[in-house]
């Protein structure tokens, strides 16, 4: 008796053959490249019989919360494409994981240029949904879809999307101390849950359930929240939260135990792990090398990264990356990837709109704080990703051009001091989107608000993507398929890319040689 079914859609039920920042394929216009190329390169996850046996790691928390309350033979997450196995008379809720909903995420929005053809994301997602409601409808069962995920958010800007997917419920915001309750309550028909329900408040660390199943990518959670206080960012909105080191080995040891062999660290910024000073924003060194010490040693983990951190703390204390470096084993054969916020060049907007960002440095000293906090990471082979924003509410020209010079002075200037070959960084720059406590700001529209600045700065940064896609550095690309996918795809988009940008600038009659030296 299967009475909750879950699922997510293709784009997140798959590990993109394990190479490093293919998964961000998804957000691309589903005109980019074929389905049948795109399905081959998002290789589904192996299932047993249509039971998931790795699926996203929100989807195994919520598995776990339910079966505080449900019987095991109560609750699967299914592969979508074997749903009819599961979903039956006595089904009650099928609930849907999404990430990227309708396409209004920053990387999506810049993907499809605001406006082309859907993303791969939303193809994926709305389609699941529709094949969902469509086996409801031809079996004449009564049960109820709710969606909830990291992209539920999504649902508040185009609430007709609910009624226009059949959806019953779509939840957001942390549910693992409320989920079980609630899924009782709605088999009950309960009229007491709008369409989009906000969950409010957050579950203690003790509510969270560590998960009972294996996460894609090996993926466990180390803490929730931030603290940092940018105003664009949803997570900030979150109360910090830590968990313990019994409860992060367990999950890595089950990841393990199911066939992984890496720990990857989930955060909103590594460096706040334990955090106690809440002035300055000064990392706990100890509990930070305790953290990695404990993930690195449990047997049978090859690799440990953090997903997410500032790049702050690396300006302000080399001894510590040194020291994270030489616990992970960082070195010319393995490179640590981590994604961070650099927003801007800008001082003036980091004071603005994200002042803590820059801890324990001044705003006037961001772009200092970058370019040293990159020159560790890079001397101690970590490989960062970096994200900025264009667009946010007061930029100006000026602005946009800081932006600019901040990653020229990055490409001339860190080869120099830490050699042509460690000097390794990717940068996105992406669309403001209104979120956080800045809901009900004006989103960056590219046809409206597009100036020869924030093109020049779209065309510096993709430029140094095409170079990073060119020249890899050998130590990043670990296993067969990353080196074929370099080797194939690398060229080819950049080829594409580099034509691009360079047929839009010509449209609009942008100077791209004023880029070159701002």
């Amino acid at each position: 008796m299967t009475k909750i079914v879950l699922t997510a859609d293709r784009t997140l039920m798959s590990e993109f053959r394990e190479i490093p920042n293919l998964g961000f394929l998804a957000c691309a216009s589903s005109n980019m490249m074929p389905e049948f190329l795109f399905k081959m390169v998002a290789k589904p996850i192996p299932n047993d019989r249509g039971r998931a046996l790795k699926a996203p790691y929100g989807l195994r928390k919520v598995e776990a919360a339910l079966l505080k309350d449900y019987k095991p033979e109560e609750v699967v997450v299914a592969d979508p494409d074997y749903l009819e196995n599961f979903i039956k008379e006595d089904t009650k809720i099928v609930g849907v994981n999404v990430m990227e909903a309708f396409g209004l995420g920053p990387l999506t929005m810049l993907a499809t240029w605001h406006g082309g053809a859907p993303s791969f994301c939303t193809t994926f997602f709305t389609r699941l949904i529709k094949r969902i409601d469509s086996i409801r409808k031809s079996k004449n069962l009564k049960f109820r879809i709710v969606v909830g995920g990291s992209g539920a958010w999504q649902f508040e800007f185009q609430p007709f999307r609910v009624n226009e997917l059949n959806i019953d419920h779509v939840i957001i915001g942390e549910v693992e101390h409320v989920i079980a309750q609630m899924f009782k309550e709605l088999e009950e028909n309960s009229q007491d849950y709008k369409p989009i329900i906000r969950v409010k408040g957050f579950p203690k660390v003790s509510e969270i359930p560590l998960i009972v199943n294996p996460s894609c990518h090996d993926l466990v959670e180390v803490m929730r929240g931030c603290g940092r206080n940018c105003e664009f960012c949803e997570p900030n909105l979150r109360a910090s939260r830590y968990y313990p080191y019994e409860a992060i080995s367990e999950e890595i040891k089950l990841n393990i135990k199911h066939g992984g062999d890496k720990a990857w660290l989930q955060t909103e910024d590594i460096f706040l792990y334990s955090l106690e000073d809440r002035r300055n924003f000064l990392p706990n060194k100890d509990a930070l090398k305790d953290l990695f010490r404990m993930a690195i040693t449990i047997k049978g983990v090859n690799h440990s990264n953090a997903t997410h951190g500032t790049v702050a703390p690396a300006a302000a204390d080399p001894d510590l990356i040194r020291e994270l470096s030489e616990i992970i084993r960082a070195g010319p054969d393995n490179w640590i990837g981590i994604q961070t916020g650099i927003e801007t060049g800008s001082s003036f907007l980091i004071k603005k709109w994200m002042p803590l960002k820059c801890k324990p440095f001044s705003p006037e000293e961001w772009e200092d704080v970058v370019f040293e906090g990159t020159r560790v990471f890079n001397e101690n082979y970590w490989f960062p990703v970096y994200t900025m924003i264009t667009g946010l509410p007061g930029e100006t020209e000026e602005d946009v051009w800081e932006s600019i010079r901040l990653i020229d002075r990055m490409e001339k200037e860190l080869p120099k001091l830490v050699g042509k070959e460690k000097t390794h960084f990717w940068i996105g720059v992406f669309p403001f989107i209104p979120i956080g406590v800045m809901r009900g700001e004006e989103a960056f529209d590219f046809n409206k608000r597009m100036t020869e600045a924030r093109f020049l700065l779209f065309y510096r940064v993709y430029k140094h993507m095409i170079y990073e896609l060119t020249n890899p550095h050998p130590g990043t690309l670990k296993g067969p398929w990353i080196n074929l996918t370099y080797r194939l795809f690398g060229p080819i988009g950049s080829w594409m890319l580099s034509k691009f940008l360079k047929d839009f600038s010509k449209t609009y009659g942008y100077d791209l040689s004023k880029a070159e030296n701002p």
